[in-house]
């Protein structure tokens, strides 16, 4: 291997690094900003139309479609307990909080994907 083929494939291979480097920010930095949203809308701070509309603008469907928002969903949804819990939250405060998360399934289409179906026979 000659001098020149060598610099041409560090070259690759840096080119290769800074673009993951690239992908992986935005991907973290789109997370971040799908949680703050989250947490504004657990807040009552945002509609769920609202809520609907900012999130599309910053991540693809393929975001929406998979498990990744449907965990952030989750734990936004629990950290908004936890904090009503702590303030000694009545059962209304909690209802209203599960008709949110319900409100969030449906804007985004997010199914019930580890739901018991209860039927004999499955596991």
């Amino acid at each position: 291997m000659d001098r020149v083929t060598a610099i041409v494939w560090g070259l690759v291979a840096l080119g290769t690094i800074l673009a993951f480097v690239i992908y992986w920010n935005r991907r973290l930095r789109t997370a971040r900003r799908i949680d703050d949203f989250l947490e504004e809308y657990f807040q009552g701070r945002m509609p769920v139309g609202q809520l609907g509309q900012r999130a599309r603008a910053i991540a693809s469907g393929e975001f929406f479609g998979g498990p990744t928002f449907l965990s952030r969903a989750a734990s936004a949804f629990q950290h908004a307990i936890d904090v009503k819990r702590a303030k000694q939250a009545n059962s209304k405060e909690e209802e209203e909080l599960v008709r949110l998360l319900g409100d969030l399934k449906r804007e985004f289409g997010v199914p019930d994907r580890y739901k018991f179906e209860g039927r004999p026979g499955r596991e």
